[in-house]
């Protein structure tokens, strides 16, 4: 059995992490500059669509730091604590948010008929996607919860 199971986690955020940083300062550059010589016409919405972009992703990133906290308790023997429900509660909101900006950018979009269908589609399905790992953090978290509570009931008794 790992000692250290923590270490193959944290590995993992950071890898995450690093994704993230190339996606938004990479790729997302290349395909929004790909996309204005297909469409011209969206020269003054780079800089602003880029922002919004990094700005998605910001919530991310702060559910990688959470989770990289609840990598440190799990390394410290106190996987089932409060903390550790917290920050995953933390995360289903990061992930809500996250879901929330891709749904209101999708009606930016078609808003100012800017709705390019693969640009939606893709939007769309992260949006469903952080949703998703919202609701898993959320039922996580109620299981972490009540795992704390009758730990800390189990250390009482003994």
């Amino acid at each position: 059995m790992n000692k250290h199971p923590e270490r193959g986690m944290k590995l993992a955020a950071v890898a995450a992490a690093a994704l993230g940083l190339l996606a938004a300062f990479v790729l997302l550059p290349t395909l929004a500059s790909a996309m204005l010589e297909e469409y011209p016409a969206y020269q003054k919405w780079y800089w602003p669509g880029l922002v919004y972009c990094w700005v998605v992703l910001l919530p991310g990133f702060a559910g990688l730091w959470e989770f990289w906290k609840i990598c440190g308790q799990i390394g410290c023997d106190n996987s089932f604590s409060q903390e550790n429900a917290r920050s995953l509660f933390r995360i289903c909101l990061l992930a809500l948010t996250m879901a929330a900006l891709l749904v209101a950018g999708v009606a930016a979009l078609c808003l100012l008929g800017m709705g390019l269908p693969a640009l939606l589609i893709a939007m769309l399905g992260f949006a469903a996607a952080c949703a998703l790992v919202a609701l898993l953090a959320n039922a996580l978290s109620q299981l972490v919860r009540r795992a704390a509570a009758i730990k800390s009931e189990n250390d009482l008794t003994i």
